[in-house]
């Protein structure tokens, strides 16, 4: 008797047989995505109430115009109803006869992840919960993160940014991006990339892709003492740079 199997409703690069619908990774990021939904959606419920504030201590001042402030956040309100929407609707694809509300919703969820990841539409559930949980981090996210490229979408090619921390992303193009697999591939790529640049222009490269401050100064240092071996002198003071040799040195030195 020959297993019927069918792509991943998410990712579509893994087979699965049936009653799943979802693969085995895909389940894990099914997991991550409810359990970072549950925690930005008690931030946001917060929010909403006005006890949980985003900003610089002391910045809050009276409203102009002697306006007293509303008592709940709407929009944050609205985002939450939202979110509870779509929640139950994932449930009840699931084959739940029952619904309930998000705070206990959540918890039911993700001790049924089974029945979820295998439902008729757990792919197309799965992206728009991702989607949810990045319309409400901005709002929930008490630390202003630096956004730095991290490669490039495999669907479209557009350079795809992701901040410390984050581990899904939505590319424009609607593609879903599991951040550690693409910097991995990133990385793997950059043994064979070299870069032509001076010492100062590969200092002011290294700041503003990946944050490194390392100087002028350290990186010729570095070339004359042979800390750097698989960067070659070229011309007129430019050196060709092994990308992933550079970024290794630098993110050593910005560790000290």
């Amino acid at each position: 008797m020959s297993i019927t199997t069918k792509p991943c409703q998410y990712c579509g690069s893994q087979q699965v047989e049936a009653p799943w619908t979802l693969c085995q990774d895909c389940r894990r990021r099914y997991a991550k995505t409810l359990h970072q939904l549950r925690r930005n959606m008690q931030l946001l419920q917060r929010v909403a109430r006005h006890e949980y504030k985003l900003g610089e201590p002391g910045d809050g001042g009276k409203p102009s115009g002697g306006e007293a402030p509303a008592p709940v956040n709407v929009h944050a309100i609205d985002l939450l109803d939202e979110a509870e929407s779509l929640l139950q609707d994932a449930w009840c694809d699931a084959g739940a006869v029952w619904s309930d509300k998000w705070q206990r919703l959540i918890p039911r969820m993700q001790t049924h992840l089974a029945w979820l990841c295998r439902a008729h539409n757990a792919g197309r559930f799965l992206r728009q919960l991702i989607k949810m949980t990045q319309r409400i981090e901005p709002l929930v996210d008490r630390q202003p993160r630096t956004r730095r490229i991290i490669g490039v979408c495999p669907e479209c090619g557009r350079e795809v940014m992701a901040a410390k921390g984050e581990s899904l992303l939505l590319c424009k193009c609607g593609n879903p991006i599991n951040v550690a697999e693409l910097r991995e591939q990133s990385q793997a790529k950059a043994e064979t990339i070299h870069l032509t640049k001076t010492p100062a222009g590969m200092s002011e490269w290294l700041r503003e892709n990946y944050g490194y401050e390392v100087s002028r100064k350290t990186i010729t240092d570095a070339l004359r003492r042979g800390k750097l071996p698989s960067s070659k002198p070229v011309e007129n003071g430019y050196w060709e740079f092994n990308i992933r040799e550079i970024v290794s040195f630098a993110m050593s030195r910005n560790n000290r």
